[in-house]
């Protein structure tokens, strides 16, 4: 049996921290912080598999970590989950346009919190290895996107997006498939996947094909082969 894998927990409030250890260190090896500027020290030190971040704290907001993990070489792979009370709509969009896998807000269900927690550890044991449409290569293990062999560089849930696209290639993917598969019960709405489409249409324009917006529906990846 391999080693445990490990979760740094960021919460400014001690009993947030104690009770999510809790939860989660039957098992996970959990360390906790209340000082979010110690965030990447620990980072460092510690080398997480996964990162559980409140959305307000003193020094650093979890937006702000969230966002610099993605924009670090090393880091930027790292599942990040936010556990956080009194959110709003607009806070959550924020958080996972920065780059968030994950949304839950307190008071949350115990076992909700250790599933979605499970499915983002386990997301690395994809039974396949790689997607490829045209010039664009995705390798589901590294979760690296390659246009024309040049890294493309997308958040977590921009790559969930273009994966799922690529996997239904020339057929559609709905809304409702993209808010349940990538967001589950997290409450954004349909305005978030538009939001995320737009940025994912940016970063891959050379792309040989292209993202279509179905009316009403959702969007499909029209591609030709060959």
């Amino acid at each position: 049996m391999g080693a445990q894998k490990k979760i740094l927990i960021v919460d400014d409030y001690e009993e947030s921290c104690t009770l999510l250890k809790d939860i989660l260190n039957d098992s996970y090896d959990c360390l906790t912080t209340q000082d979010s500027t110690q965030t990447f020290d620990l980072l460092s030190s510690y080398k997480p598999n996964l990162v559980i971040l409140d959305y307000k704290m003193p020094g650093l907001l979890g937006v702000d970590i969230c966002a610099q993990i993605r924009e670090t070489e090393n880091l930027k792979y790292i599942p990040v989950v936010f556990v956080s009370g009194a959110a709003t709509i607009d806070e959550k969009i924020k958080a996972f346009e920065m780059g968030a896998d994950d949304f839950v807000s307190k008071p949350f269900h115990v076992k909700e919190l250790i599933l979605r927690i499970k499915r983002l550890m386990d997301r690395d044991n994809e039974p396949q290895s790689e997607l490829v449409a045209s010039n664009l290569k995705m390798n589901l293990l590294s979760r690296r996107v390659y246009v024309d062999n040049n890294e493309v560089q997308l958040t977590p849930k921009q790559f969930d997006i273009l994966k799922l696209l690529v996997g239904a290639k020339n057929n559609l993917v709905s809304r409702e498939k993209f808010l349940e598969e990538i967001w589950g019960d997290t409450e954004v709405t349909s305005r978030n996947v538009d939001s995320q489409i737009n940025y994912l249409k940016r970063k891959i324009e050379a792309f040989k094909g292209k993202i279509s917006a179905v009316p009403s529906l959702g969007y499909r990846l029209d591609v030709q082969e060959g």
